[in-house]
C-alpha cells in the first residue's frame, strides 16, 4: 500500500528539490475511504468521518448475509442509520442491535453510536 505525504501542493520554484515521492508504509496502510477523510477533513463533520469508517468497516460490524442485505447510510446524533428492503432483515437487525452498536464503538474507539435506526 502506498502512502503520500501530507502537504502534496509544492510552489513552482521548488519543484527540483521535491520530495513528493509515495511513501510506503509496511504497518499503516490507508483504505480508499481513509484517503478520502485525509483530503476532506476540512469539509466534513466528526460524525461525516466516524460514518465512512463505520461503512469501510462493515464486515466487522454486520454478520452474514446482512453485509449485503443492509447499508449504512449515515451516523447523525448518536444514532447509526441503515438500510434495508426487507422486514425480515429489519427484525435481524433489531435482534443484534446491541451487538452492533457494541462493534461500532469498539472501531471507533469511543461511544459515538447509542442507538441504531432503520
Amino acid at each position: 500500500m502506498v502512502k503520500y505525504e501530507r502537504n502534496f501542493f509544492v510552489p513552482c520554484d521548488d519543484l527540483r528539490n521535491t520530495s513528493l515521492k509515495p511513501v510506503l508504509c509496511k504497518d499503516e496502510p490507508l483504505a480508499a475511504g481513509a484517503l478520502a477523510v485525509n483530503f476532506l477533513n476540512g469539509f466534513l463533520s466528526q460524525e461525516q468521518k466516524d460514518s465512512i469508517i463505520l461503512d469501510e468497516n462493515k464486515s466487522k460490524i454486520l454478520p452474514g448475509k446482512l453485509q449485503e442485505k443492509v447499508i449504512i447510510v449515515t451516523l447523525k446524533d448518536e444514532a447509526l442509520i441503515l438500510k434495508t428492503n426487507s422486514s425480515v432483515w429489519r427484525a435481524e437487525i433489531m435482534a443484534i442491535k446491541s451487538d452492533i452498536i457494541a462493534a461500532c464503538n469498539r472501531i471507533l474507539g469511543k461511544i459515538a453510536v447509542k442507538t441504531v435506526k432503520i
